[in-house]
């Protein structure tokens, strides 16, 4: 079995140990070795059975892997670069067997993808990118680095998401659309425009029309 740490004990990286249980169900490939925190209160425990270390005592050994749990993306870049490459850890992508992925999908190094994912066909997912529980991503979609997607979100066809871009939980986004680096779409937003770089969308409050 191939060896791995998981960095962030937070809910995040608990929720990336409930992904690895899934795959070594269907397949046993990894042997988790602990949490990697920084918090000094998370060392003191243990959590899900598993010893929780500074990041000073990651071994830097062949073949052990390295896997961020961190929804933040800016935060999750920091961790790569100045603790997972910098030990250089070999660095996976973690599937869930329920995920629905067309055959014709490229991806890089690095991303999570969860629960009950749908990735449609020609669709292209580069690096370090977390994709959480019911979402769809439509055809010909392209992702930068960094990317982090919220539960049921839907991204139509021919998409383009930056780096560092952060999409809420039950966003939409119409198909042809481009979203520029480090820009963040509010949960429950509709975006029907394409958005430039640093830009943060909201749809709320939203208007209630009542008809008595």
């Amino acid at each position: 079995m191939k060896k791995i740490y998981i960095f962030s004990a937070g809910s995040a990286g608990r929720e990336v140990l409930d992904l690895i249980k899934s795959i070594n169900k269907i397949k046993k490939v990894w042997n988790v070795i602990s949490y990697v925190d920084k918090s000094k209160n998370l060392q003191k425990k243990k959590i899900d059975g598993l010893d929780v270390i500074d990041p000073s005592k990651v071994r830097e050994e062949d073949n052990i892997y390295g896997i961020c749990g961190i929804m933040n993306p800016k935060l999750r870049y920091k961790i790569y670069n100045n603790e997972i490459l910098k030990k250089k850890l070999k660095i996976p992508n973690l599937i869930h067997p329920n995920t629905n992925i067309s055959n014709f999908l490229k991806i890089g190094n690095g991303n999570i993808v969860f629960n009950n994912v749908h990735v449609s066909f020609d669709i292209k997912i580069k690096n370090y990118s977390i994709i959480s529980n019911f979402v769809d991503l439509g055809h010909n979609a392209k992702t930068e680095d960094y990317l982090t997607i919220m539960p049921s979100v839907v991204i139509g066809g021919n998409c383009v998401i930056g780096n560092k871009v952060l999409i809420g939980s039950n966003a939409t986004i119409l198909q042809n659309l481009k979203i520029g680096n480090n820009s963040r779409i509010g949960s429950n937003s509709l975006i029907t425009k394409s958005i430039g770089a640093n830009k943060s969308i909201i749809n709320f409050p939203r208007q209630i029309i009542s008809k008595n």
